[in-house]
């Protein structure tokens, strides 16, 4: 009878550790009281290079996160340019050297973290601020506003796309992202329905 009720405590304990695998239980957070982020639940304080996927030619991806990695970062930013990916409206690119989810993988490869900059508006001295040039077809859009409806339109189907790509490379779910900064010269609160 002992021995019966240890192997079922052995086998519920199995069972509780692959329920509640580690992986799942990552977190990264803010703790303002102590303004500090934690990554999880242990103070954390990142310390990154830029690496913008887009502007370096994918063979060199690798070599660059592990000059980033052996500097003695511990993370790296990219922006998302929408014109790489979405050139023409409705036709999408995600390969070659516009292949996110792989520059994603190897960042996690490399034993980095990501802060990821998925604009809709970039900036970053890159043509139109990263964005597609057919969003000018339609004279009466307002760029970078949140009161257009055309130009949210255009962002929210963009936006649906991309960030059902990054989604499963959230850091709370396995992947290195940490963060996301959403268009930081708009004012896009309302994207955060689409919080990653």
């Amino acid at each position: 009878m002992a021995a019966n009720i240890a192997s079922s405590i052995f086998i519920l304990s199995a069972l509780l550790c692959v329920i509640f695998d580690p992986i799942h239980a990552r977190s990264f957070t803010i703790d303002y009281e102590n303004d500090c982020f934690l990554k999880d639940g242990k103070p954390f304080r990142y310390i990154s290079a830029g690496m913008h996927y887009f502007r370096v030619p994918r063979m060199y991806w690798k070599d660059r996160l592990l000059k980033i990695k052996a500097a003695g970062l511990n993370a790296v930013q990219t922006y998302v340019a929408w014109n790489v990916h979405e050139s023409h409206q409705g036709t999408y690119n995600f390969e070659g050297d516009a292949d996110i989810v792989s520059y994603i993988k190897l960042v996690q490869e490399t034993g980095l973290l990501l802060i990821l900059r998925p604009g809709p508006y970039i900036c970053a001295e890159w043509e139109f601020g990263g964005f597609p040039p057919w969003l000018l077809k339609n004279a009466s859009i307002i760029l970078r506003s949140s009161q257009d409806p055309v130009y949210i339109s255009a962002v929210t189907s963009w936006f649906k796309v991309l960030l059902t790509k990054l989604r499963p490379y959230l850091y709370s779910n396995g992947g290195p992202i940490i963060s996301a900064q959403v268009c930081f010269f708009c004012f896009f609160f309302h994207f955060l329905q689409f919080t990653l």
